[in-house]
């Protein structure tokens, strides 16, 4: 599999997730979660423009307005609008104390899913309170996913009948079948032991990108898990990919300083940075998710 660096964007974020392709836009978009900044990077720029928001967004879906996101802030679910930051509550859920929001991606029925984590295991009374949330039309949460300690690694296949999910301590990926019902848990299809899944997605072949954090790089499997490929990276904390650019074959990848010490950064100096490289894969467009009502 062909895939070469094309280039590296040093934002040197601290927490960089969530990255998604807008095509209407033509550009990359992402956040920093502890910065509490989204990111949109205009192709063939090599300068983002930066909004800061009001909480940590731990991700976020594109909608019909270019303007307007759904986010999942680390309290729950809101409508947010770039522009001048107005911010509509949608979903707040009784959150356990010490977990908040994390992963999340639109699935292709145009609902926005997204799971929690636990940061603080002895405030939230254990390290399996993560729930996987989908925010329905209504504005009502289903609970698809039960028992996680840090929800990651969402995506869906081509036809969107079946979801990839992960708990990324447990260095697995899952998979489940989906519809409007739900998630149906259906096997593990991968594990790993050089790292830990965080974001992925999946190309048109129904292969899936997922970044292993603590390894330095991306895991290229088939859709019944095996891996094909490895695409190293400058940065031994890689969190999220995304497939952009004019013919969608363009893999970003986003990255993270948090964590690391002084003598990592040292050794790492495109620690947090974005990191583009041009595949021999081509992406599918951005799910957009409904606003709901």
């Amino acid at each position: 599999m062909l895939v070469e660096p094309l280039a590296v964007i040093r934002v040197a974020n601290e927490l960089g997730e969530g990255i998604v392709w807008d095509e209407r836009t033509q550009a990359f978009v992402w956040t920093d979660i502890l910065a509490r900044r989204l990111y949109r990077l205009p192709w063939g720029s090599d300068t983002p423009v930066v909004i800061d928001l009001p909480d940590r967004l731990g991700s976020f879906a594109l909608t019909d307005d270019p303007d307007v996101i759904i986010a999942a802030f680390a309290p729950g679910f809101a409508r947010y609008r770039l522009s001048d930051g107005q911010c509509d509550w949608l979903a707040r859920p009784a959150l356990p104390h010490g977990v908040c929001f994390n992963d999340g991606r639109a699935d292709r029925l145009g609902n926005f899913v997204a799971g929690t984590m636990v940061e603080n295991v002895a405030a939230a009374g254990g390290k399996d309170r993560g729930v996987l949330y989908r925010l329905e039309e209504d504005a009502s949460l289903s609970e698809l996913v039960h028992g996680l300690h840090i929800s990651n690694s969402l995506c869906w296949s081509p036809d969107g009948r079946t979801m990839y999910h992960g708990d990324s301590p447990a260095q697995a990926i899952t998979e489940y079948g989906y519809d409007a019902r739900g998630a149906r848990y259906q096997r593990i299809i991968s594990l790993f032991d050089d790292g830990y899944p965080d974001g992925a997605t999946v190309d048109a072949a129904g292969r899936i990108w997922v970044a292993l954090w603590a390894a330095g790089c991306v895991a290229v499997l088939d859709p019944a898990g095996a891996r094909l490929a490895t695409v190293p990276l400058g940065a031994s904390q890689p969190t999220c990919t995304a497939f952009g650019g004019p013919d969608l074959d363009i893999l970003a990848v986003t990255s993270a300083r948090t964590e690391l010490s002084d003598a990592a950064l040292a050794d790492q100096p495109d620690a947090g940075a974005l990191f583009l490289f041009r595949t021999g894969a081509r992406g599918l467009a951005e799910a957009r998710a409904r606003a709901p009502r």
